[in-house]
């Protein structure tokens, strides 16, 4: 079974994290979820990962928010999975 961390690992050491959006579980969000470019991981650890939002601040996301990680150009979907939220 392939994990998001393998999926956003192989992103990051392949160069290609520049070409993918995630979108994840945020509540008080319209439709409490979010999306944020990859390239702006910081960390990758072993429950979730890091990022710089746009106002500077790091946030932490456990993978068990993660909706969706699809292409930015096609919008190909490479995960997907229900969410309660």
């Amino acid at each position: 079974m392939v994990t998001i961390r393998d999926i956003l690992n192989k992103l990051k050491w392949t160069n290609q994290l520049d070409n993918y959006v995630l979108i994840y579980v945020s509540r008080g969000s319209p439709n409490n979820e979010e999306g944020l470019e990859l390239s702006r991981i910081t960390v990758i650890s072993r429950d979730g990962f890091m990022f710089v939002s746009r106002d500077g601040k790091e946030t932490y996301i456990p993978y068990h928010r993660v909706v969706e990680i699809r292409r930015k150009d096609n919008g190909a979907v490479i995960f997907r999975r229900d969410v309660p939220h």
